[in-house]
């Protein structure tokens, strides 16, 4: 193991991994838990916001009943009453919760205008959230959650590479696995502007690569409560670097 290894396989204190989605609720939930809530909103906003939107297809009403998700399910702390470890992860937990919350909102909207509320031109009602639109949402749902994912651990790989004054090896990391399109950049053209060679790019690069599965791995185990449930999430996403 090169020293750049050892380095980056010991994550700085300061960009620890957060706590478990649930000992971060119950945190949030407290007196004193604002970083907690800020935690919990930055990490599921985007899930949230993505399962809402497919269902309502609206842009406007998404970001009021988000809005509304967090302050009256979430922060409030009814999320938390309504868990259960013993039936789930977290993040199920959280979409179920969704799909109650926005049937609910429906209704309520059928009641007041006396006429059909429907979640889109296609559907049939709240009724639908179970057919086509459900499994609509649970696909943005889940791609908003992948995203999330994955910008949460490398913005804490980047972290602890800044503060191992290790900026240019997260540099060289995303040149070569977070491009848009097309071919990554070769370990040749990677190490021309710091003028090192192929194999120094590769392995600067690689360091960095494998302290970011490791990040995403104990992420998963977070999410999903076990190494061996981690592991199917893991490969799959690991597969889109």
């Amino acid at each position: 193991m090169t020293r750049d290894d050892d380095t980056l396989e010991r994550p700085a204190s300061r960009a620890a991994l957060p706590p478990t989605s649930w000992t971060l609720l119950a945190e949030a939930s407290g007196e004193q838990g604002d970083g907690a809530r800020n935690e919990l909103v930055a990490r599921y906003y985007r899930p949230v916001r993505a399962y809402l939107g497919a269902i309502v297809r609206d842009s406007e009403r998404t970001d009021e009943l988000t809005q509304a998700f967090f302050e009256q399910v979430v922060l409030s702390g009814r999320l938390l009453r309504a868990a259960d470890r013993q039936r789930g992860s977290f993040r199920a937990l959280l979409k179920q919760s969704l799909r109650n919350f926005v049937t609910d909102d429906l209704r309520r909207r059928q009641v007041t205008s006396k006429r059909d509320v429907h979640p889109d031109g296609d559907t049939h009602g709240w009724d639908a959230i179970g057919d086509g639109v459900g499994q609509s949402a649970e696909g943005e749902y889940h791609q908003a959650w992948v995203r999330a994912l994955l910008d949460l651990a490398l913005a804490r790989v980047r972290e602890t590479c800044v503060a191992r004054g290790q900026l240019a090896h997260f540099e060289l990391f995303t040149a070569r696995y977070m491009h848009e399109s097309g071919e990554p950049p070769s370990w040749r053209d990677l190490g021309v502007p710091l003028g090192i060679d192929e194999k120094a790019a590769r392995n600067r690069t690689e360091t960095v690569a494998r302290h970011f599965r490791l990040v995403l791995r104990r992420m998963l185990i977070e999410e999903t409560g076990s190494p061996g449930g981690a592991a199917a999430e893991a490969a799959a996403l690991l597969e889109m670097l």
